[in-house]
Formats: structure tokens, C-alpha cells, sequence
């Protein structure tokens, strides 16, 4: 039986893309890369996270947490094949963010090889329930008091998080060699969410 926590990927390797501005220039590039597409997003800001929906470059987010750049920590948009984070480093001036763009693609037999560890992290929260005053979304918590608002487009159809039924964040984790030819992780993004039972494995 084969584990379904970790598996090997052979992708086309794609140098990651950096781009350095202010958020208009920031939302341009990441329109470009998402034309025509839903994606999902990650977004910290300095005083709540969640996790929602980028639509015909349009950033959902909750009533109670609009997306205001002066408060952006960081933002990641991602589907299956493409992903934009974004973050503002305090070695940069005010209003400056930079992005980091990673695409996957499927190798030929001409393309340079990048291995990924396609991944599973299980999020914190042991019941999902509706927010009454915001129907469209959902919080994951648990009794810790650890608490994530998530776009119902987001998660699994008919999904009911229990102690044993989880949220599992898929992430691609990107592998690169030194010159001595030791392996190790070099980058990082997410893919999508599942909803699975703790410990199940594949045959």
C-alpha cells in the first residue's frame, strides 16, 4: 500500500519568475497569469488570515476582511498548474511587494528535469461550520482556538470535517542539487485542498 502523503513528480523545470512593484503592478501580473481561470488564495494580513477565491481578477474575500494592501503580509494565488506569492519585505520601501511566479509543467524528452515531493500538510480545525453573517464562508477550528476562514468554493463537495475526517493542504515541494549532489528542498507552493481521513493510504 502505497501512502498517500508524499509522491515523486518529474516536471518541466521552470526557472521561477521574480517581479518587484507596487500592488497595481503586482495585481496586473497576476491578472495575466490567471486570465480566464478561477484560482484559489492564501492571504495574511497584519490582523487576519484566510483562505479565498480569485475570480475574473477579482480578489473574494470575507466582509470582515477586506483586502487592503497597506495591511498585506502576504497573498499566494494558486491552482493545480500556476502559483503567484506575494509578499512585502522590509528591506523594501513602503507600497513595494514582490512576486514570485512558478508554473508546472509536464516534462518531455528534451526538457530539463525538476523533481517535486507533491505533499499533503493537515490544516488545524476539527469542525467546519458556516459563518451566519457571511454565508459564503466557512471557519475551520478547533478547540486550541486556532480559527481560518475559508471560501466554500474552496473546499470538497458534501465535506464534514471531524477529528478523523481532515482538511489536508496539497503543496509541491521543489528539489534541487548542490554541487556536492545533496538534494534539498528550494521552494514551495500550494495546489488545492482535500478533504481525506487521518492515515488513509492508497492501494
Amino acid at each position: 500500500m502505497r501512502n498517500k502523503g508524499m509522491q515523486m513528480l518529474r516536471l518541466k523545470k521552470n526557472p521561477p519568475q521574480i517581479i518587484t512593484g507596487e500592488w497595481e503592478t503586482i495585481q496586473e501580473h497576476i491578472q495575466n497569469e490567471f486570465t480566464g481561470k478561477t484560482a484559489a488564495t492564501f492571504v495574511t494580513m497584519q490582523h487576519g488570515i484566510c483562505m479565498g477565491s480569485y475570480v475574473q481578477g477579482e480578489f473574494i474575500m470575507p466582509d470582515s476582511l477586506p483586502l487592503e494592501p497597506l495591511y498585506l503580509r502576504s497573498i499566494r494565488v494558486f491552482d493545480d498548474n500556476n502559483a503567484c506569492y506575494v509578499w512585502h519585505s522590509s528591506m523594501d520601501a513602503p507600497g513595494i511587494f514582490r512576486m514570485r511566479v512558478i508554473l508546472d509543467q509536464e516534462m518531455n524528452d528534451t526538457d530539463e528535469i525538476m523533481h517535486a515531493i507533491e505533499a499533503r500538510q493537515m490544516l488545524w480545525g476539527t469542525a467546519l461550520v458556516k459563518c451566519p453573517d457571511d454565508p459564503a464562508w466557512y471557519l475551520l477550528k478547533e478547540d486550541r482556538g486556532i480559527e481560518l476562514l475559508i471560501h466554500h468554493s474552496l473546499l470538497p463537495g458534501n465535506v464534514e470535517v471531524t477529528t478523523k475526517n481532515r482538511l489536508w493542504l496539497i503543496t509541491h515541494n521543489y528539489v534541487d542539487y548542490n554541487d556536492m549532489g545533496q538534494a534539498g528542498y528550494v521552494d514551495c507552493r500550494f495546489v488545492k485542498i482535500r478533504s481525506e481521513r487521518e492515515g488513509a493510504k492508497d492501494d
